[in-house]
């Protein structure tokens, strides 16, 4: 009688996504539900830095890569702090992408529905708040507004949208 065969299973790379905060996180989160089920993209997990700042962003992104190995690293970061030299600095060496939300993450969320970026953080959040009067700390807070379709049209015009779909797709 013949040896039944193994069966093959693919290794799916790995991404390490840190928010910001608990809207980043979700945003993460809801990416991961469109872009990375039923075995396509790259085994996403998600953390939240909870705020203070880029240095803090990238340093819990270095502790979270202590505990546990990634083929591919981002930070979502808001560009209303200053990136410092020794921030870049300590990513590049890690291998972490910096991705950029200006000014903030509602800022993105606003350019992505193409809507006018206000320039400061609060404004964005108030701007988006009225827009869709929800959170945006529940991963189902983006289901209406930010489905798939509209993400693929916006990842054309927005270039740091566009890099971090790529980490999600395995690219």
């Amino acid at each position: 009688m013949a040896k039944p065969s193994k069966q093959v299973r693919t290794q799916r790379k790995t991404l390490l996504a840190m928010g910001e905060g608990k809207a980043d996180a979700a945003f993460l989160a809801h990416l991961r539900r469109l872009y990375c089920t039923d075995g396509k993209g790259v085994n996403v997990t998600i953390r939240n830095a909870n705020g203070k700042g880029p240095g803090n962003v990238i340093a819990t992104a270095i502790g979270a890569m202590r505990i546990a190995s990634y083929d591919k690293k981002l930070c979502l970061l808001d560009t209303d702090l200053d990136w410092t030299a020794e921030n870049k600095k300590d990513a590049k060496r890690k291998k972490i992408e910096l991705i950029g939300s200006t000014p903030c993450l509602e800022g993105l969320l606003l350019l992505i529905l193409q809507k006018t970026v206000p320039a400061t953080s609060d404004e964005c959040k108030r701007d988006l708040k009225i827009l869709t009067s929800k959170s945006m700390y529940e991963p189902d807070d983006y289901l209406e507004l930010f489905t798939f379709v509209q993400l693929q049209i916006a990842r054309s015009k927005i270039a740091d949208l566009n890099r971090m779909l790529y980490l999600y797709e395995g690219s």
